[in-house]
């Protein structure tokens, strides 16, 4: 479940979003369940570095995690709730204008479907919140 934790909290764009919320872990299980996606099938994804091209389930699991927080809804990528999650995170007050460079960067991206979409996002969130990390 570690890894699962440590996978997850990559997606939502920072580590520091899952310590904001308490339901989190709660969250995750019930996205593993409902996606079908096993701990290993999630553990392999994860020590690739989440560069092996991940199947279905895998995306679909993202969409789960960012519609149960919000980040998602009806397909659609909802920045502004994404940011509000993240102005309350003490971590990343002094960063907010990069995070919502990356954010507006991330939100018109498209997919072949809802978890397609949600999971690309995530990446290209994955992404931004690297460069903004490093400086």
């Amino acid at each position: 479940m570690m890894r699962a934790t440590l996978f997850a909290a990559t997606l939502v764009f920072a580590v520091a979003v899952v310590q904001s919320d308490p339901n989190f872990p709660q969250l995750m299980k019930q996205c593993l369940e409902e996606t079908k996606v096993s701990e290993p099938e999630l553990k392999e994804f994860m020590n690739s570095g989440m560069m092996t091209n991940p199947n279905e389930n895998i995306k679909c699991y993202t969409k789960c995690l960012m519609e149960k927080q919000g980040h998602m809804v009806n397909g659609q990528f909802q920045a502004d709730a994404m940011m509000a999650t993240l102005r309350n995170v003490p971590q990343l007050k002094d960063k907010l204008a990069e995070i919502s460079s990356g954010v507006d960067a991330c939100k018109a991206i498209g997919g072949t479907n809802d978890c397609d979409k949600a999971f690309k996002i995530s990446m290209c969130l994955k992404e931004h919140k690297a460069k903004t990390m490093k400086n």
